[in-house]
């Protein structure tokens, strides 16, 4: 691969310092920076032939519809596809892929008695996808487990994979565990059953080769911005003759080729599933992203990235304090790796990181349950691309020294409220109680975030409450703050825990933590909600 210190002339946004530090961007599995060749196109396109596509006779229609249609074809090579633009369809991202797929095909003909087979390490976009699926249907979901080092566990797969199963779908790549999972040999196992494979591309489309005819898997999903694209764009291909059986899951212009008061009939593939204007712009620098990284060549990529993620993985293991989630040191894997500091929640974690510069990932990286079967809340996520270089890795390891302590500083600081400080080094009525009325989970899926509360309730009133968390700083403070305001209210006031919290902390939201600060209060709301709708069944919500 060419030297990544050249690659870094390509992006500008790489030269540009965060409160005064140089940026180290280390959440690529997140999005990806986009090159000035890419973004280059995107302006051109606005700046020379802006029109929409298909309909328009005049010149400048019928350079974006060329320009389009080329940008398919093009995505089609990329992956593999032998089938051409026919098997390609534009969608917003990976998530609308899945769900295209889930609406056209599994909502449309899976039913009671079939199943659909999944991972424990998928995306919510596609597990909630597919369970929404299962339900709907009457289909049974079923998922493989994953080991202790982080691969899936193929007997399992097989014992679960039988005559019923219509779709395995299963993610190329762990956006946790950097697992790069044996496709192939799961499509095999899935088609010896007649079953459909559903591959989720987005952690492997960007950083490694994809052949998806070689695969033989039968739809495939990404998004561009995790490639060096735009954002609002992304892929699903899918064998024709599939597509061509689907429903789509959209209506309206484009995708329509005759319509009377009576009916009407769809255009051909791929537009039938792009209704209304598509992303044009965003089409064609997909496209010029392709480009770009085959001009640095996939395998090179996929290299480049293992690397990085082997030499973060030995820096890692230098500490004693670290533990790290994945496939072990010396495997293969995706350019990224998932960690947290032994007395540091992630979230924390990721704001003393960001006082030195350096952008990273902290939360469930949405795979809440891989995070449960993991035993942990939440990670901390480094993830690498074509730009970054083992400097980048020291200035992560180095930037880790400390991190109880900065951490500490950082609550202790102007850009916290004292509120904050006080509850979070002095936690009021933290801990489990004897005999509470109620527990309830407090589990916040966007950063990570886990706990519970537990409250007593006598003659109506809240005689006790008690919280104990695996929480950021914030979100420990605020569960303090808000079950001292509670203590010896009435349970109905417990309705209103959320404006408590909000009156508590005085508007100081610090930042990037408003689902910390709104958290414990809607737990608390909730969980007094269930506790009234039980005692009065007869005025319990129906929503």
């Amino acid at each position: 691969m060419a030297d990544p210190a050249h690659i870094r002339d390509d992006f500008p946004i790489l030269d540009r310092e965060v409160d005064g530090e140089p940026l180290v961007y280390l959440d690529n599995a997140a999005t990806t920076q986009t090159p000035t060749q890419v973004y280059d196109v995107f302006r051109e396109y606005y700046e020379e032939y802006n029109a929409n596509i298909h309909r328009g006779i005049h010149g400048l229609s019928h350079e974006a519809s060329v320009a389009y249609e080329e940008a398919h074809e093009r995505i089609a090579e990329f992956v593999g596809a032998s089938g051409g633009l026919e098997e390609i369809v534009f969608t917003k991202n990976a998530t609308e892929a899945v769900n295209i797929v889930a609406y056209g095909m599994g909502m449309q003909e899976f039913g009671p008695g079939d199943n659909v087979v999944v991972t424990e390490m998928e995306h919510h976009a596609s597990l909630v996808t597919w369970q929404q699926v299962a339900r709907r249907t009457g289909a049974e979901i079923r998922y493989v487990r994953v080991d202790e080092e982080g691969h899936l566990d193929m007997e399992h797969a097989a014992e679960l994979i039988d005559d019923d199963t219509r779709m395995l779908s299963v993610a190329h790549v762990s956006n946790v565990l950097g697992t790069v999972n044996p496709v192939a040999e799961l499509a095999d196992l899935a088609h010896d059953h007649g079953a459909l494979v559903f591959l989720d591309g987005a952690q492997s489309v960007p950083n490694r080769p994809v052949d998806v005819d070689d695969l033989d898997v039968d739809f495939l999903a990404f998004s561009g911005h995790k490639m060096c694209g735009p954002t609002g764009i992304g892929a699903l291909y899918g064998k024709r003759h599939l597509l061509e059986e689907m429903e789509p899951y959209l209506y309206g212009g484009e995708m329509i080729r005759k319509v009377t008061f009576e009916e009407s009939t769809w255009e051909d593939l791929p537009w039938k599933f792009e209704a209304g204007t598509p992303p044009i712009a965003e089409g064609i620098a997909l496209a010029a992203a392709a480009d770009y990284l085959d001009g640095i060549g996939m395998e090179a990529v996929a290299a480049h990235e293992n690397e990085l993620a082997q030499y973060a993985m030995d820096r890692l293991a230098e500490r004693d304090d670290v533990a790290v989630y994945g496939v072990p040191r010396g495997e293969e894997r995706s350019g990224l790796v998932a960690f947290n500091v032994d007395g540091v929640h992630g979230h924390d974690l990721s704001s003393v990181l960001n006082d030195h510069g350096i952008a990273v990932r902290a939360g469930d990286h949405c795979t809440q349950p891989l995070h449960d079967r993991l035993d942990v809340p939440g990670s901390v996520r480094a993830s690498f691309y074509v730009y970054n270089t083992e400097r980048e890795v020291d200035a992560l390891i180095d930037a880790l020294e400390g991190a109880r302590e900065r951490r500490d500083e950082l609550v202790a600081s102007d850009r916290f409220h004292d509120r904050f400080a006080d509850h979070y080094h002095a936690p009021r009525n933290a801990g489990a109680i004897a005999d509470p009325t109620f527990t309830k989970d407090a589990a916040e899926t966007s950063c990570g975030d886990d706990g519970e509360f537990f409250v007593e309730i006598d003659d109506g009133r809240i005689a006790d409450v008690g919280f104990e968390s695996e929480s950021c700083a914030v979100s420990t403070a605020v569960a303090s703050m808000v079950s001292e305001a509670l203590r010896g209210e009435p349970v109905e006031r417990a309705l209103e825990a959320e404006e408590i919290v909000e009156g508590l902390v005085d508007g100081h939201y610090p930042d990037l933590r408003r689902d910390c600060v709104r958290g414990p209060g809607e737990v608390i709301a909730e969980a007094a909600r269930d506790h009234l709708d039980a005692r009065h069944p007869a005025t319990a919500r129906t929503d």
